[in-house]
């Protein structure tokens, strides 16, 4: 099922006003479980180790590194092209590239960009461990 909010378009400011604060809400409840200490099951591998050695402290080290953006139409704003590339953190090779082009029904608004796009990017992540969870990325930036 699909919780992405939907905008009429028709300049409804109350209903943009009380999905802002229902974000604000939400902002404030994650911020609660932020995590501010490394709790990583891996760790970074040395120069010219492997990355599938583990290392003393028995972690494993990282292994694959993903990458997330989306790319927007000059000539449809709303229209926009997804995209998860995964590279091996030892060669820095691509070893796993995810497109998806998309329409958004959020607005762009300042301070609430991740309820505008982060649903798209999980959709490519969840399609990712559906389908190819070798290459799962352990960390994203």
């Amino acid at each position: 099922m699909d919780n992405t909010p939907r905008f009429s378009g028709g300049g409804d400011d109350c209903e943009l006003m009380q999905q802002k604060q229902e974000w604000a809400k939400t902002q404030d409840m994650l911020k609660s479980k932020l995590i501010l200490e490394d709790d990583f099951g891996w760790n970074l591998p040395s120069m010219g180790s492997n990355s599938d050695q583990s290392n003393a402290n028995n972690k494993g080290n990282l292994k694959y590194i993903g990458g997330v953006d989306i790319s927007f139409s000059k000539e449809d704003p709303s229209t926009a092209c997804a995209a998860l590339v995964v590279l091996d953190a030892g060669t820095l090779e691509v070893v796993h590239e995810e497109f998806d082009v998309v329409r958004l029904q959020v607005p762009y608004i300042p301070g609430f960009l991740a309820f505008r796009e982060a649903p798209i990017l999980l959709g490519l992540l969840e399609k990712m461990k559906t389908n190819n969870q070798h290459f799962y990325p352990q960390v994203l930036v």
